[in-house]
Formats: structure tokens, C-alpha cells, sequence
């Protein structure tokens, strides 16, 4: 941003600032200047003569030059036909941007003005800068005079808008003029004093989803002026003001970009309300249009791409599932022999119970489902299928029967979903629920449990509602942990950009922090941004970016700057029964246990224990947690090879009650089974209780759980898991691509970083395992990459929604 000119300077904003005068004696100090001859017909000079008023007479609230200059070079860029305008005050807007539309060819500028007075002045103004022929002042609320200027026909479509009215009245103008299919995919919007006073509604809703827009339709949110106006924006007219209560359309989404500049008045200070350094949003509107074709094409060839990509892995990945199914037939693998020995009538005592396991779609569900299938059991999956994505765990072997479940909506919450899990429960007599919920239905598991533990005799390996909600949510659970006395990172609640930007010009220059949202932004989760940035027009420009108030709360969070850990736990009555700790990576695509003796998984396991215990009994659940840990106590540890000791400080800044992805590290063991089995409370069989004796036996004293009957059990042999499907993509096409693209741009990956690339995947293929295949049971690999997949970039396809990442192992798609 440019240097203000202080000679240019308004005289300094006053407490009253409009509407005591002033405007009427603006309008006869230019009329009586001695130069008026001169000044008529020139819009350039009555500008001129209305910037020398505000320096030397009164204050006005114009957009003044800077701002002014944001706006005629988008009017020189868009060339709108069209050009609305809401609040005139005394012209200086439409006779600046009157004059650029009418020399970019435009043919109309509509100015909204309410005020009788203001529209007179505007009307005189304009007059003597000779554009009445393109600008046209409208007297009235500006809903009143759109819904006017439609019903007549002389205003059939916006190309531009530029909000400078009533604050409150931004988001529902701009809502009435979607209704009225006024503002369509191309029109542009510019709206001034976004930062001051502020208009957290409006930023809200021009950078909100299409998901959330119809959200907050079917919420019906309160109606009137918004809250989080303060007195000064929401009175500051002598009369009281009805605000249209248009639904707008949720189907447009918008492109917004915050631009810096200057009030008239110049003083460069933080945008708070006390200041006066202003930055406009510009906002494009984007859906499915010719102006954005280009990223739309891009869009569709990587969804056909990687539709094409199926297609042709299919015959090698088919011949893979036929080579696996063959060998079934001619050799018997363990899990089956296991699963005919416990069921066989060699092994007393065993009672096959029927397990409902839900996310069986998930690597996670999945593998547990087959592990209670190894172990004799009969196990039922469950599962969404979004979009119509047929689920990869119904062709499981392991899934005795399989249900797709109704998930949780706003217009039904959580009623529908719950009863599903209540009938499958009631048709198959099921003993035990294993939630392996994904993060969209957390809270929901957590209130399906207490109403089915109620209902019915089948108990959940899942915690209730009230501690789902305090661990799932970032900011309760920290303050529950710090309630614990345990170690916690600083961190703060904020629901305003003030808020933030308040504690981050506290800590400048001591300590950085993370900006995470406490919604299902799926946007926002991936951007791990450290805050301050290097200066602090970039720390602004960062916050104002995002959609953060009293409704998105956001969540800043102390950086530890160090690797990070993420650990799974199965907790039963208050004890861990399981656990691993793996080292953390993006989307977390490859999983590989850290040593159980490592002083890293014990102190991890030793949180969790402590934790767990203070929780009670009724605390039965799948538990992790994200840590971090600081650079300089991982090179202690490593100088000291690895052995404990102390500063080791874990710094956990992230719980998920439920289970982790990482639990497909334990495929290899089957005693955890029969530490599921004793939530019922039910004699263990005769083959899991030989097993336990020696894994206690295996593990030491030193690995059970605090003396008591039941070990801590880990992964026998710890493997290391990937997904084969991602590093095709992301190890081997991805910098092909870039590598090839390379020659014709110069810019890419080099041929050694290809090859390393290409090796590390090779090197998985050979030595780590995939996290979805199975020898004796091949079929959901398969389904996942040639059906659910598939079916899902194709809906992706067809429809136009984005998505700018996925996640192979869960089936998540992040949409943008």
C-alpha cells in the first residue's frame, strides 16, 4: 500500500459527522465560489471542490481519492453496463464513478439514497457536473427502491454494486438482489467500511459456503438489525430502519479479496473502531460462469483424470483381487483359521456375540470389523454413502450384513440417524456398538449411545454425549485438561478479527500461534498459518480474510514449534486397554508406531492413562490426542539415545473422542478383541483368555496396566502402513507431472527429486502394508478405488462443487 498524502488530508473526524448541516453547506459553498462557471459540466472539478471543502471547511464521510480510485479501476476492468449504487450521501461516489462507468461505455448509474436532504444535494451536484444523463438518484430505503426499479423494468440486472449505506443493511440488500436475480454469476460487488466500523455479517455470508448459506435458511436466524452491530452503526439514524427479509441465493458463491487503502481523513492506524485505516472488499461472484471457465476446466480435467486413472489401473488392480482370490481357496490364511478354531468345538466357552461396527467405509471401522471377525464373531457394518458412493465396507468379507445409515442433517438433526442405529440394533440383536464415527458425527454418537444404552441391552464402546461435546470442541478441551492439572498450550477463544488481532499484537516478537476454526470449515482446517506474520499488514490481511464472529468462533492457539505426535487409545471404564503413538503427517497417509518402549509413547501413554483415570468409570470410549513436542527435548532425548529422563514436556493441543485411523496398526493382534468384549461385562472365552495370559507374560510388569488384571496392549510387531491409492498420486503422477511440465515452464521438480520420489513409493510398496488390503479379504481395496471413488469424483463432475483435498483412508473429501 502507497503513502497517504497528507496534504489531501479531511479535517479530523468529529463525534457527530452527518446530517447536522453540513451537507446543505457544502452545496452552497461550491454554488457560491467564484469559479462555478468553470467548475459546470466538469466532474472532475466538482470532486475537486468537495475534497477542498472536507480540508479546509468539515468533515465528510466520502469515499474520498484513494478508495475512490479501488473502485474506478474495477469500473474500468468489468465495464459494467450497470451500475448500482447503495447510499449516495452528497454525490462524491456517483459523480466519480458515474463519470468512469459513462467513459467505459457503461449506460446507467443508480444511486440509492434515503435521506431526502442528501438525495437533493446529490441531485444538484451531479446536475452541475454534467451527468444526468447517465446517473439517476433514487430517493427511498434502498430495499424499497430495488424491489422499485425491478417491478418498473429499468433495472433488469446489476453488474456492479457498491455498498456504502446502512451497515446493517449490506447482507440483506445484497440478499434481496439475489432473490431478484439482479445479482447473477459475473456481477461484482465492492463494499466500503467492512473494517470500520465493521460488518461481520456481511464478510460472513459473501465468504460462506453453499452448504452453510442453506443451513442458516433452514435455521431461520433471528430476524432485524444483527447483534454484533454496536449502538453507534445500528442507531445512528434519527429513524428506525425495517431491513428486507430476503433468503437470498444460497447457490452463488463469491470470491473475496480484502484491499488496503485510506480513509479521506489518511491517519494509518490498525482497523479497529477507534481507527480510521480502511480496506474495501471487492467480491466476484463465481458459479459455473465464462469468466471463470478457465478454473473450472482445470477443476473438471482433475476429477476426469483421476476418473481416467481407475480406468486404468483396473485390469492390473482386478488381476491383483483374482491372484487374492485364489489364493483363499488353495490357502487357508490366519485370520480364517483362527476364526474356525474359536468357533470350532474344540474351544470351550466361546459365545459368539454380534458386533455393530459403523464407519466400516473407513480403514478404521474396517479393520476392526475384521479383527472381531478373526476373533469369531458376527459382525454388522454400517456406514454413510455420500452421494450415492457405494460404501467399499459392504463387499467385505468380515460384514455379516450391511446398513446404510441416514446421516445427520440440519433440517432433521440428529433424530433420523440415531433411530437408524436404534433399528439395526432392535433387527440384529446386537450385543456391542463400535463407533468409528467420523469427525461430521462425533456429537451424534455421542447421543446415540445414551439413548440406545437406555433402550435397549446393547452397550457402546463410545463416551457420552456431555464429554463427546467437551473433548470433540478445541477450546473446551483444553480448558477441561487444564482443569486436570495437566500441561496445556496457550489458548484463546476469539469471535471478532479485533479479538485476535489484540492477543497477537501482545505477543510480537515472544510467542507465535495457530488460527483454527472451531466449525466444519473444511477450507480453514488446512491452513496452518503462523501468526504474527512477518510484518503486520500480513497478520491483517490474513485475519480479515476469515469468516470469524460470534457464530464461527475460531480458536488461537500457542505454536510449539517441534514434530508432531498423534496416539489411539482404547479406554474401558476409566483404564487404557490399548494404545500405540505414531508420528504425525499431512492427512496422516502413513502410519508407522513409535517403539513402546521410547520415552516419547510412554509419556504419551502415561498422559492418557492419567487423563483416562480422572474421568471415572463411565468413561468407555475410543480416545487421541494430537502433541507436540518441542524441538530442543527431541535432541535432548536423541543425545541421550533415546533414554528417558526428564524435560521431556508433551504439549497436547488436540482431542478426538473417537477411534483414530492409526488403529489399523494393531490388524496384526488379536487380544485387543477381548478387551472390547469386557465393556459387556461377559466371561472372556477360553482362546482370548490363553491369549491375554501371554501377552501379560510377553509384555512384562513393566507394560501392564498399573498392576491390574489387564496388560496395555500394543501392536505386536509394529508395521508401517500407507495407502497405495494416494502415493500413486502424490509420490509418482503428482511430480511427473510437474517434472514434465517443467521442460515447457522451467518451472517443476528436478529428475533426482522425481526418482526420490518414485523410490519412497517403491519402497512402501515392497515394505510397509496397505491400510485397506487384505490377502483373504481383497474386495474393499478393490471397491474403494474402482467403485466408491469413481462415483464420487464423478457426482463431483457433474454437479461443479469443489473440493481441494481427500482423504484415501477415511473417504473424506475436503470441499472449497
Amino acid at each position: 500500500m502507497t503513502k497517504f498524502d497528507q496534504a489531501k488530508a479531511y479535517v479530523e473526524e468529529p463525534e457527530i459527522f452527518f446530517d447536522d448541516g453540513r451537507e446543505t453547506e457544502l452545496l452552497q459553498y461550491i454554488y457560491n465560489r467564484s469559479d462555478i462557471d468553470a467548475i459546470r459540466g466538469s466532474p472532475r472539478k466538482v470532486l475537486a471542490a468537495i475534497d477542498e471543502y472536507g480540508r479546509t471547511k468539515n468533515y465528510l464521510m466520502n469515499v474520498g481519492e484513494d478508495k475512490g480510485k479501488i473502485v474506478t479501476d474495477l469500473i474500468e476492468e468489468v465495464k459494467p453496463e450497470t451500475m448500482v449504487e447503495c447510499g449516495g450521501y452528497v454525490g462524491y461516489s456517483c459523480i466519480l464513478f458515474g463519470d468512469a462507468v459513462k467513459r467505459s461505455g457503461g449506460q446507467r448509474y443508480y444511486s440509492l439514497e434515503r435521506h431526502p436532504v442528501f438525495g437533493a444535494v446529490i441531485m444538484s451536484l451531479v446536475d452541475l457536473a454534467g451527468l444526468s444523463d447517465v446517473v439517476k438518484v433514487i430517493i427511498g430505503t434502498s430495499d424499497a427502491s430495488i424491489k422499485r426499479l425491478h417491478s418498473s423494468g429499468d433495472l433488469k440486472h446489476i453488474d456492479l454494486m457498491f455498498l456504502d449505506h446502512y451497515k446493517p443493511a449490506y447482507t440483506t440488500d445484497l440478499k434481496l438482489c439475489e432473490e431478484l436475480r439482479l445479482i447473477t454469476p459475473g456481477s461484482v460487488l465492492a463494499a466500503d467500511n467492512v473494517i470500520k466500523p465493521g460488518n461481520p455479517p456481511y464478510l460472513e455470508y459473501v465468504r460462506s459456503s453453499v452448504e452453510q448459506k442453506r443451513t442458516a435458511i433452514q435455521t431461520n436466524g433471528p430476524r432485524g438489525v444483527d447483534p454484533r452491530f454496536k449502538d453507534r452503526t445500528s442507531k445512528q439514524y434519527k429513524v428506525e430502519l425495517d431491513l428486507s427479509s430476503s433468503k437470498g441465493n444460497p447457490d452463488l458463491v463469491y470470491d473475496s479479496k480484502l484491499v488496503h487503502s485510506f480513509e479521506p481523513t489518511g491517519v494509518p492506524v490498525r482497523p479497529q473502531k477507534a481507527c480510521t485505516r480502511q480496506k474495501c472488499l471487492k467480491t466476484t461472484s463465481r458459479f459455473n460462469m465464462p469468466a471463470d471457465r478457465q478454473g473450472w476446466l482445470a477443476y473438471s480435467l482433475k476429477n476426469a483424470s483421476l476418473i481416467a486413472l481407475s480406468l486404468i489401473t483396473l485390469p492390473q488392480d482386478t488381476f491383483f483381487l483374482a491372484l487374492s482370490l485364489i489364493a483363499n481357496v488353495l490357502i487357508r490364511d490366519e485370520a480364517t483359521k483362527r476364526r474356525r478354531l474359536i468357533r470350532g468345538t474344540s474351544t470351550p466357552y466361546f459365545e459368539p456375540k454380534t458386533i455393530l461396527v459403523t464407519g466400516v467405509g473407513m480403514s478404521k471401522g474396517l479393520s476392526l470389523a475384521r479383527q472381531f471377525y478373526a476373533a469369531g464373531h458376527n459382525v454388522i457394518g454400517a456406514d454413510f454413502e455420500p452421494c450415492g458412493a457405494l460404501n467399499p465396507g459392504r463387499v467385505s468379507k468380515s460384514i455379516r450384513k450391511f446398513y446404510s445409515l441416514t446421516a445427520p442433517s440440519a433440517e432433521h438433526g440428529s433424530n433420523r440417524y440415531i433411530q437408524s442405529l436404534l433399528d439395526i440394533i432392535t433387527h440384529e440383536n446386537v450385543h456391542l456398538w463400535v463407533s468409528c464415527s467420523g469427525v461430521a458425527s462425533a456429537v451424534e454418537d455421542g447421543a446415540a449411545k445414551e439413548t440406545i444404552e437406555r433402550l435397549t441391552t446393547c452397550r457402546a464402546v463410545q463416551f457420552d454425549i456431555s464429554t463427546t461435546q467437551t473433548l470433540h470442541e478445541k477450546h473446551s478441551f483444553i480448558e477441561h485438561t487444564a482443569s486436570l492439572g495437566l500441561n496445556v498450550p496457550e489458548t484463546h477463544t476469539v469471535t471478532s478479527q479485533d479479538t485476535a488481532l489484540d492477543i497477537l499484537q501482545g505477543a510480537q516478537g515472544t510467542k507465535q500461534f495457530i488460527l483454527k476454526s472451531l466449525t466444519l470449515d473444511d477450507a480453514a482446517r488446512g491452513n496452518m498459518t503462523l501468526l504474527p506474520r512477518p510484518s503486520w499488514s500480513e497478520t491483517e490481511e490474513h485475519l480479515l480474510a476469515l469468516r470469524i464472529s460470534a457464530q464461527t468462533p475460531w480458536i488461537l492457539q500457542q505454536y510449539i514449534r517441534g514434530p508432531e505426535y498423534c496416539t489411539h487409545a482404547l479406554v474401558v471404564r476409566g483404564s487404557v486397554r490399548a494404545f500405540v503413538a505414531c508420528p504425525s503427517s499431512d492427512l496422516l497417509m502413513h502410519y508407522e508406531a513409535l517403539p513402546r518402549e521410547s520415552p516419547l509413547a510412554q509419556g504419551m501413554l502415561e498422559f492418557t492413562r492419567t487423563f483416562a483415570e480422572r474421568q471415572g468409570e463411565a468413561f468407555t470410549g475410543h480416545l487421541s490426542f494430537d502433541f507436540l513436542v518441542r524441538e530442543e527435548d527431541v535432541r535432548e532425548m536423541e543425545g541421550r539415545g533415546g533414554a528417558a529422563g526428564s524435560g521431556v514436556e508433551l504439549w497436547p493441543i488436540e482431542c478426538n473422542p473417537r477411534a483414530h485411523t492409526a488403529v489399523v496398526l494393531f490388524r496384526e493382534n488379536p487380544n485387543m478383541i477381548a478387551e472390547y468384549l469386557d465393556v459387556l461385562d461377559g466371561p472372556k472365552d477360553a482362546f482370548t483368555r490363553l491369549q491375554q495370559e501371554k501377552a501379560i507374560k510377553a509384555n512384562g510388569s513393566s507394560f501392564t496396566n498399573g498392576g491390574m488384571e489387564n496388560p496395555i496392549i500394543w501392536p505386536e510387531e509394529p508395521q508401517k502402513y500407507y495407502w497405495s491409492g494416494h502415493d500413486l498420486v502424490a509420490s509418482v503422477l503428482l511430480p511427473l507431472v510437474s517434472f514434465l511440465t517443467s521442460f515447457a515452464t522451467g518451472k517443476g521438480v528436478s529428475l533426482s527429486a522425481l526418482l526420490s520420489d518414485c523410490s519412497v513409493c517403491l519402497q512402501h510398496l515392497l515394505f510397509w502394508k496397505d491400510g485397506t488390503f487384505e490377502v483373504w479379504d481383497p474386495w474393499p481395496w478393490w471397491w474403494l478405488y474402482h467403485v466408491y471413488w469413481p462415483l464420487r469424483f464423478a457426482y463431483f463432475l457433474l454437479t461443479g462443487r469443489r473440493w481441494s483435498r481427500l482423504n484415501i483412508s477415511t473417504g473424506k473429501v475436503f470441499e472449497c
